[in-house]
């Protein structure tokens, strides 16, 4: 690492930079997606301030500043450019009996900051980009649901940003007809997208107020559009996996991705919307890299997660554990649900097709394991699934190339 009067710089700075540039964010006009984010944020916290920072190579960019009129600071000595050196949201309580925070202007100047929250915006790389931050004029503790809340609207922002730049390279590989048809379904998924996204992070936010608590009626309705909201945000997902396959250029990376990681992050995800379910993890620490794209291998766990959550009973365990077959490393979900029988083995993975257990148990939409599946097969993976009796449950199991270094 070096130093910029003050600042830290990561010794891949330049590598983190031009990952920023390929998403062509910066200086960009106001947007009402990332605006809505933190004003939802200043709402939800209760602060005056929120921002969806860019952390450039000498300056702190604001894509959204929720109440505050500039638009930009110095990168040195910046709170969102020491927040984006760490894994993990970056809290300073109160800033001005903080070792880390009493050098900075905002702090011993005339702005007067007490309290920083910033969450680090993770692109697909492992880059991070910049932040969503919440400031605030008096100290302050954030509670570890509070923590989380941040995390997931932070979450959003990434995903929104991952959407677009996935879109524009869809565009610029399609001939002048599949331009056309690129923005339309382009405009159509944010038009879907962006409000959605914004009804799950208020109803996952609100269901567990005092207020909702409190009243037995929103008890009772919020658990149910949290989880619709959710269902929602991973069919559009899923949705434009299937428009880039029918385009020709559903394409992925190819770098070392930890499944450590991705699944650790999966579960999570999965135990904050369903807390009373029990999931069960075995994976071995010593678990080697695959070959992948790791926006593409949470996409296919997340929906192997949340089918073997949906399709068994809620006293019911779902496991997920990981092993080195040969030259892969194979993945497996495993539920205790409604069973399947083998002449389904390989249909399942068709698009638009349920078997009759599933049609009746649960709603779906039928193309959640056909997307895994070619997301996989993009990567040089496969996916397959046991066959068992009903009540059994059942066993999706995908595999992918060990990375080499």
């Amino acid at each position: 690492m070096s130093v910029l009067e003050g600042t830290v710089i990561p010794e891949n700075d330049a590598e983190r930079l031009a990952a920023i540039r390929r998403y062509g964010i910066l200086d960009t006009p106001s947007d009402g997606a990332f605006d809505r984010i933190t004003a939802l944020a200043a709402r939800v916290f209760n602060v005056p301030i929120a921002i969806v920072s860019v952390v450039d190579h000498d300056r702190i960019w604001f894509k959204s500043h929720h109440g505050l009129e500039i638009s930009q600071i110095d990168r040195a000595p910046g709170l969102c450019a020491s927040a984006i050196l760490q894994d993990e949201p970056w809290i300073i309580s109160d800033a001005p009996h903080d070792l880390r925070a009493l050098a900075n202007p905002l702090v011993a100047g005339e702005f007067g900051l007490k309290f920083y929250a910033g969450v680090p915006l993770a692109l697909a790389g492992g880059h991070n980009m910049g932040t969503l931050c919440i400031l605030d004029f008096e100290p302050r503790e954030l509670s570890a649901d509070e923590t989380s809340s941040l995390q997931d609207l932070a979450d959003m922002v990434t995903s929104e940003l991952e959407l677009r730049l996935a879109s524009r390279e869809a565009l610029d590989a399609a001939t002048e007809r599949e331009r056309v048809k690129d923005a339309f379904v382009g405009m159509l998924s944010h038009e879907i997208r962006t409000p959605v996204t914004t009804i799950y992070a208020a109803a996952r936010v609100l269901a567990s107020s005092d207020a909702v608590q409190s009243d037995a009626r929103a008890r009772d309705l919020f658990p149910d559009i949290v989880s619709e909201s959710e269902r929602l945000l991973r069919l559009i997902e899923d949705l434009l996996v299937l428009t880039k396959v029918e385009q020709g250029v559903l394409e992925s990376e190819s770098e070392p991705v930890l499944l450590q990681r991705v699944v650790e992050r999966a579960v999570a995800r999965a135990r904050r919307r369903h807390r009373a379910r029990a999931v069960e993890v075995t994976m071995p620490p010593d678990l080697p890299p695959v070959a992948g794209d790791e926006v593409f291998v949470e996409q296919v766990v997340n929906n192997l997660l949340s089918n073997a959550l949906k399709y068994s009973p809620d006293d019911a365990t779902v496991s997920v554990d990981a092993a080195v077959s040969g030259d892969l490393v194979e993945v497996r979900v495993g539920d205790r649900g409604i069973g399947l029988a083998a002449a389904d083995r390989e249909r399942v993975f068709d698009l638009l097709t349920r078997t009759r257990e599933a049609e009746n148990y649960a709603a779906g939409a039928g193309i959640g394991l056909y997307v895994c599946r070619r997301l996989l097969q993009t990567m040089g993976g496969d996916i397959y699934a046991t066959a068992q009796a009903r009540g059994n449950g059942a066993v999706f199991s995908f595999t992918l190339p060990i990375a080499v270094e």
